[in-house]
């Protein structure tokens, strides 16, 4: 049924495909797809082929899309990007989805304030799927395997064990998630928050375009007749390599006091409940006081009277508070005490604690909770060695375009 791909595991999630032509409802929110490839990856030129529901749409539509492959195409599996480029400003937005036995189905919402024009849909094939590739730079000559933890942006936490050769580098069979997720690595045999992990993402790097085609679609405002469809220019070519979005606003100058740098972040990353005022922060951006720290808990119960470590009857670590276990968060994911224990103290961005009786999520606050958030995008500083990190995967097959 999958022709020459032997699939060996599918943890599913709330991710929907077409597959020979029939829906698959997946009911978790997180879906890796681990298989090998027996078959060689050809690919030929011009094997592409797009369809659109319309080619004339207003604020507000929806744009059924479907991409595929010729039958002549040997590939089954790939990754599409999808480039959709304002033809009158240049303005950009970059989409990138699986391509599975050769298909794809997605839908793209138009936002109700869109701007009306004439837009270029740009898909390129990179035979390339998503993977966890990178190598351990400082491993140790008896390492031959490692752990990872990832954790979904919908709460899902998978662990997994990836062996190492002799030059310490990894690499997973493939892997399909949606949105982002976060990604920690730890010692096979033992505990330890000092691994240094150069990671890989091939997907978002440079490459070349196995295949590519573009589809011209208009945005008509019913209430303008001066914009008018189709008007595409014969000489239009997308580049690759151009994917800056060009600037098209003005620049404004403001004259405010400026705002601690900790301000914006909770502003960024803090949401529901866990952005009460009644939580104590530690900052970690601003401040080195958490990094400089030797050990996550001891760090905490220094700094928080009555939280208390102890061990559990597995003999692991945890902290408690008022004779009730405290539970940790990471990225408000609920997380165990172990993996809190295994991340970089220099990658911590912010630290938030609430006292017992504050409830920031369901079943939780007797024991208090401490909620971990982690560096990202601009917060984090680049080429730092670290074990964990902020991983991008798929686009979900049904976005809102804005």
């Amino acid at each position: 049924m999958f022709g020459r791909f032997s699939f060996l595991c599918i943890m599913y999630l709330k991710f929907e495909f077409n597959f020979f032509s029939m829906k698959l409802r997946i009911a978790k929110s997180l879906l890796l797809i681990l298989f090998s490839v027996f078959s060689s990856n050809s690919y030929a030129q011009n094997q592409l082929f797009s369809t659109f529901n319309k080619e004339i749409f207003a604020p507000g539509d929806t744009i059924n899309i479907e991409v595929g492959l010729n039958d002549a195409a040997k590939i089954k599996t790939a990754t599409i990007h999808l480039w959709i480029e304002n033809i009158a400003n240049g303005r950009k937005w970059h989409y990138k989805y699986p391509l599975i036995n050769g298909y794809l189905n997605t839908k793209i919402i138009i936002d109700s304030a869109m701007t009306p024009g004439n837009y270029a849909f740009n898909f390129l094939m990179q035979k390339n799927f998503f993977r966890i590739k990178g190598e351990v730079k400082n491993g140790l000559k008896k390492d031959n395997q490692i752990n990872y933890v990832l954790l979904s942006k919908n709460k899902d936490i998978v662990p997994g064990v990836l062996p190492l050769d002799g030059n310490k580098s990894f690499m997973s069979e493939c892997m399909l998630f949606q949105d982002s997720a976060y990604i920690v690595f730890s010692s096979y045999d033992h505990k330890a928050n000092n691994l240094e992990i150069n990671l890989i993402n091939e997907l978002d790097s440079a490459y070349t375009a196995a295949d590519s085609l573009t589809h011209f679609i208009s945005i008509l405002d019913k209430n303008d007749t001066t914009v008018k469809a189709n008007t595409i220019p014969s000489d239009y070519n997308f580049s690759a390599q151009d994917r800056l979005y060009k600037s098209i606003m003005p620049a404004v100058i403001v004259n405010s006091k400026s705002k601690k740098m900790i301000d914006d972040f909770q502003k960024d990353n803090v949401s529901g409940m866990f952005g009460g005022s009644d939580g104590m922060v530690i900052d970690g951006l601003e401040s080195d006081e958490i990094s400089r720290a030797l050990n996550l808990f001891n760090f905490l119960m220094t700094k928080v009277a009555g939280i208390n470590i102890k061990n559990n009857d597995e003999g692991e670590e945890i902290l408690m508070w008022r004779k009730h276990r405290t539970d940790i968060y990471i990225d408000e994911i609920k997380v165990a005490p172990d993996l809190a224990l295994q991340i970089s103290l220099s990658d911590i961005a912010m630290i938030k604690i609430f006292e017992p009786g504050v409830q920031v999520s369901f079943g939780s606050g007797a024991g208090g909770t401490v909620a971990i958030y982690l560096k990202n995008g601009v917060y984090k500083r680049e080429n730092k060695p670290t074990n964990n990190f902020r991983i991008m995967g798929y686009t979900g097959l049904e976005v809102i375009w804005k």
